[in-house]
């Protein structure tokens, strides 16, 4: 069962410009799951910009959701399971960017 997603973070320690690059990338990727190298790249940057101004992870991943819920792209998937799927692997992949450094 789908929830409402509700943010309780400010995404105001990141740049319009990542939160941007973010939503693009996303959208890229949900057109073409297989094609993640963009996207990862978008992710290592935008959790680089995270730690720079001491954003915690969560913090960083509740971000990510309200981008992802926000596509128009992904609420026109129609198998709730298939959204759920990539949005774990985006998920996976912003919080191995995080640690990655």
């Amino acid at each position: 069962m789908m929830t409402a997603h509700d943010s309780s973070f400010d995404s105001s320690a990141l740049s319009d410009e990542t939160i941007e690059a973010v939503r693009s990338a996303l959208v890229f990727y949900v057109d073409e799951p297989s094609r993640r190298e963009r996207l990862r790249e978008t992710l290592h940057a935008m959790a680089a910009e995270a730690r720079a101004n001491a954003m915690r992870a969560e913090q960083l991943l509740v971000v990510l959701k309200d981008i992802w819920y926000s596509l128009p792209s992904v609420r026109r998937i129609a198998d709730p399971a298939e959204q759920v799927r990539l949005l774990q692997r985006v998920v996976t992949m912003c919080i191995k960017e995080y640690y990655s450094e």
